[in-house]
């Protein structure tokens, strides 16, 4: 400290020199409107400079968790190809090659509206009737459940976000299929909460919850999200769970609409059973 002190005193012209000149330097392009411009100018400059720099670092650090999204979504659309299917017993290929059929097509579509901050939250794509969209089509993004959609116009479709207390979907356990269901309980735009969990069930943080299969609004297998904490109640028939939805509702970009091959002859079946 004694030595800093010597320092400071031995060379405290220097410091008062250049106080002063730093001072006369801002009253110079303060009080002069032409140097005032010029610094405006030069100072803008260096910061658009740094700031291009910045985000073209930020940009390239992205690139391995964008490469990976890309990754997820190019493996679920090769699942989907032609190439991809097993056959079992080319003896029945040969007598019906039905076995080709596909039971569900994909949409592609872009998210042009959403919110994630409401109780009831809703987002609007850019494919409607037109392109085949009708309403209780399921919404995926890559294999991850977003919504359903309500109501069409004929380049536009209205979607419900599982963000909304109407929304209610038929899921089950991946590990053993038990069948419960997913709701959002509001709030935290990250986290739903599985209900009707049956008492014998053994839950543990980390189960993945997928859907069930049971609903013509998606297929059997699509993500939704994995339990986080579940509750015991005593009084009750069945548990509940905390669930960390894995779909990034606040970065939502482009979707998928789930088309039902067979939702026409689904329903029809359905119609005559009740007629009976």
């Amino acid at each position: 400290m004694r030595n800093l002190f010597l320092f400071f005193r031995k060379h405290y012209f220097i410091f008062l020199f250049l106080f002063f000149e730093v001072l006369s330097l801002v009253l110079f392009f303060r009080y002069n409107n032409y140097q005032n411009a010029v610094m405006f100018d030069w100072t803008s400059g260096i910061s658009g400079g740094i700031n291009s720099i910045y985000r073209n670092i930020s940009e390239y650090l992205a690139l391995k968790e964008v490469n990976f999204i890309l990754g997820e979504e190019n493996a679920t659309l090769h699942a989907r190809m032609p190439e991809a299917i097993y056959l079992a017993d080319k003896e029945i290929l040969d007598r019906n090659d039905t076995i080709y059929q596909s039971e569900y097509r994909f949409i592609n579509a872009r998210v042009i509206s959403n919110t994630t901050n409401r109780r009831n939250n809703y987002l609007m794509i850019n494919k409607g009737s037109l392109q085949g969209v009708e309403p209780h089509m399921g919404v995926i993004i890559g294999n991850k459940v977003v919504g359903q959609v309500v109501n069409v116009s004929p380049h536009f479709s209205w979607v419900l976000s599982l963000l909304h207390k109407e929304s209610k979907l038929s899921a089950r356990f991946l590990k053993n299929n038990q069948l419960v269901s997913v709701e959002w309980p509001g709030g935290d735009y990250r986290t739903g909460e599985v209900k009707e969990i049956p008492k014998h069930l053994q839950v543990v943080q980390g189960d993945t919850v997928i859907t069930s299969g049971n609903s013509e609004v998606f297929p059997n297998g699509i993500l939704i999200g994995v339990i986080d904490k579940v509750t015991n109640h005593e009084d009750e028939n069945f548990n509940t769970a905390t669930l960390t939805l894995l779909t990034d509702f606040n970065g939502l970009g482009y979707v998928e609409v789930v088309v039902d091959m067979f939702r026409e002859e689904k329903e029809q079946l359905k119609a005559s059973f009740k007629e009976l």
